[in-house]
């Protein structure tokens, strides 16, 4: 509402680890679409507030939903949407975690892309919850990963970047580099 008021210039940026439990943010999304006010996403995941963990790692399900809006609503007109990963690495390599973070939204991309349309609007079109939600839950629970890394091998990129990162010994190479600082730092950052 605030953004309408605010004219057309304004638009507003879901944070996925940034709301309160329980919030439906996928009908958050539906909505922000139909009166053109989504601008775009911070894709991260919470589990205490705003930790900023990284995609999918607590609510995979809900960055399905999420990815099942944009997918249904992805010919909507002036829909111009920023894509940014938003995490705080506390205890994980920032590198490795935005390798995850990236895989596993393009896992949730690829699910929300196999749903059955036409029979999830036909069990929306008759009012059937239980179809509905069984017709999203077979996209769920695809086996996407052959997909994920033929993508993967057509585009020459790693069939497994987490490995493929860590064999390659970026971190210890740029670490070599680097000069030593006097005092320590928070986390591995």
């Amino acid at each position: 509402m605030t953004a309408q008021e605010l004219g057309p210039q304004a638009q507003c940026l879901v944070d996925l680890g940034h709301h309160a439990p329980n919030v439906n943010i996928e009908m958050i999304v539906a909505r922000l679409v139909r009166a053109g006010k989504l601008g775009g996403f911070h894709f991260n995941d919470s589990k205490y507030g705003d930790d900023d963990l990284d995609s999918g790692t607590i609510e995979p399900f809900r960055l399905f939903l999420v990815f099942n809006e944009l997918v249904e609503l992805e010919d909507t007109p002036g829909l111009d949407l920023a894509h940014m990963i938003d995490q705080s690495h506390n205890v994980t390599d920032p590198i490795e975690s935005l390798i995850v973070s990236a895989g596993e939204i393009q896992r949730a991309f690829v699910q929300a892309s196999l749903v059955d349309r036409a029979a999830l609007e036909g069990f929306r079109a008759e009012n059937d919850a239980l179809m509905a939600a069984a017709t999203l839950r077979a996209a769920f629970r695809t086996d996407v990963e052959p997909i994920l890394q033929m993508a993967r091998l057509r585009a020459g990129a790693a069939i497994d970047p987490v490995a493929t990162f860590r064999a390659s010994r970026y971190r210890h190479r740029v670490a070599a580099k680097r000069p030593r600082t006097q005092f320590g730092g928070g986390g591995i950052v």
